[in-house]
């Protein structure tokens, strides 16, 4: 009761905690019941060279984190022949060679993902990525496309997930 009262005498905190949750929440995005293999169709059909490449299961998913306990739902990858062009070469599904859909049951467990994603990369620049996440989706780009190309990507999610 007490911790009411004192929020109700500061009208203009209450409002900025109001705003800031309003502002978090926002960031999330919606979600969406597509999978990751429709995530790269739409990514296709909006203009973006994202040529679906493997779409993974629990035998071949590199990560070993596919419909397990705060894993993604789906994952696949793409080439994109910008980023093969500039890459040193890989194989189908090698994140260098384009980028990956992650798919996961809830925002927060995307947002989660992307955390250990730039964590990872602050200690190993190596692995840097563009990492994009909208809702439940995680959208992980090469870094061997430049800036612009990879923001193109970006807006394109956020169109297919609201």
């Amino acid at each position: 009761m007490h911790d009411a009262m004192i929020r109700l005498r500061h009208p203009a905190r209450a409002a900025a905690a109001l705003a800031l949750a309003a502002l978090l929440t926002a960031c999330g995005g919606g979600t969406t019941d597509k999978d990751a293999a429709g995530i790269i169709s739409e990514l296709a059909a909006q203009g973006l060279p994202a040529d679906h490449t493997v779409t993974y299961t629990e035998e071949n998913d590199p990560n070993k984190l596919l419909g397990r306990p705060h894993g993604y739902v789906s994952k696949a990858a793409f080439t994109d022949e910008r980023a093969a062009v500039q890459g040193a070469g890989g194989k189908p599904g090698d994140i260098n060679l384009g980028g990956g859909v992650e798919v996961f049951p809830d925002a927060d467990a995307a947002e989660t993902r992307v955390a250990y994603i730039q964590n990872i990369a602050k200690s190993s620049p190596m692995l840097g990525e563009y990492t994009y996440q909208s809702g439940n989706v995680v959208l992980r780009i090469s870094k061997d496309l430049p800036p612009s190309d990879a923001q193109s990507y970006e807006t394109a999610l956020s169109k297919i997930v609201q």
